[in-house]
């Protein structure tokens, strides 16, 4: 070994050859996953923009049904929030 290599030095240089042999193996799985996952949503979308009005019109509905709950959702949670909202709040109380 060389004389005038310091024990720290050596140590410092093997964390950082496994930090980066973790992270490339990270980044090699990652950029997998996330590739084959967009190719996916990307065919999906094809598929249903490519089918007509009958494949993406219950998609459409559905995407608004989720929308509206998700709006609701936002609503209610603003009753304990925010006292201009009462009559609204009143609504999920029964008027108590």
């Amino acid at each position: 070994m060389l004389p005038n290599m310091d024990v720290g030095a050596l140590l410092l240089i093997s964390i950082v050859l496994v930090f980066l042999c973790v992270v490339g193996l990270l980044l090699f799985f990652g950029f997998q996953l996330i590739g084959s996952t967009l190719v996916n949503v990307v065919g999906l979308v094809v598929t249903v923009v490519g089918g007509g009005p009958q494949m993406w019109c219950g998609c459409l509905v559905l995407l608004l049904a989720c929308g509206a709950c998700a709006g609701l959702v936002l609503l209610y949670s603003t009753c304990s929030a925010n006292p201009s909202a009462m009559n609204f709040c009143l609504l999920f109380s029964g008027g108590a």
